[in-house]
């Protein structure tokens, strides 16, 4: 297991130095709109860096639509084409999807329709993603945060009916527990499963030793996937520095007693 956490590039050291493996970044640096002598700064600070951003989230910003009347795949493909690229450039393997604004459904327009403009921009992207060796995981969202792909059993499912091998799916913790969904539905095609996340399920707060939540049982049910791969601890911190050793060291116990 690889412990890393969602932090901004310039916050690397703070998160090397909290005992992180790996940073998880939003895409920012990455987009079109940023010019690639600016993106060539970004490569600098990356290979000067001790822990590498080796998972990106925030795929699609929430102007460029997915679903709806609005929906736009020729942009979207040109959007994943750049950040794809610039993904692997400073050594990344997985770019989360979540991107809620994005791809919630618009009032009034039919659910059954939406996902199946989800459905398109998978295709359409999944060779564009694997060409630059990235796996895309479809990250599902409380119901208070987008209006489809709200349960890991779905986000499965929306990768399952890609049935492309750089289509994969997401677990997040404080996602499963906001929806009440089992830990079976987890373990149930974990073979898709390629990222996860992790925070308090009730607050969304850094996880520590007194919060309160016993986190083996989450982490039992990623072993009887077969999972034993990058988790991300994505959360609100007081203080990084301070808290970032705590939480690495306990996640660490937890996993290895689980």
């Amino acid at each position: 297991m690889k412990l890393g956490v969602c932090a901004q590039i310039s916050e690397h050291e703070a998160a090397q130095k909290a005992g992180f493996d790996y940073i998880e970044p939003a895409v920012e640096d990455l987009v079109p709109s940023r010019p690639e002598a600016e993106f060539v700064n970004v490569q600098k600070i990356v290979a000067a860096a001790g822990i590498k951003p080796e998972a990106f989230n925030c795929f699609i910003p929430g102007e460029l639509k997915i679903t709806g009347p609005d929906a736009d795949l020729h942009a979207l493909k040109e959007h994943v084409t750049i950040v794809c690229n610039r993904a692997q450039r400073v050594g990344a393997d997985v770019i989360v999807f979540g991107s809620g604004g994005s791809r919630a459904v618009p009032e009034g327009f039919a659910v059954d329709e939406a996902m199946e403009q989800v459905a398109v921009f998978l295709d359409a992207i999944a060779p564009i993603a694997a060409d630059s060796g990235i796996t895309i995981a479809v990250e599902p969202l409380r119901k208070a945060e987008c209006n489809i792909i709200n349960l890991v059993k779905e986000g499965y499912e929306v990768a399952r009916n890609a049935s492309h091998p750089a289509i994969r799916g997401l677990a997040d913790l404080y996602h499963v527990g906001q929806e009440n969904e089992p830990y079976e539905n987890i373990i149930d095609g974990g073979e898709l499963l390629a990222h996860v996340h992790i925070a308090h399920p009730g607050h969304r707060k850094c996880p520590l030793p007194d919060d309160g939540f016993d986190y083996k049982p989450f982490f039992r049910a990623l072993k009887q996937a077969d999972y034993n791969d990058r988790i991300s601890v994505e959360s609100s911190w007081d203080n990084l520095a301070e808290q970032g050793p705590v939480v690495a060291d306990y996640l660490r116990a937890e996993w290895g007693q689980a």
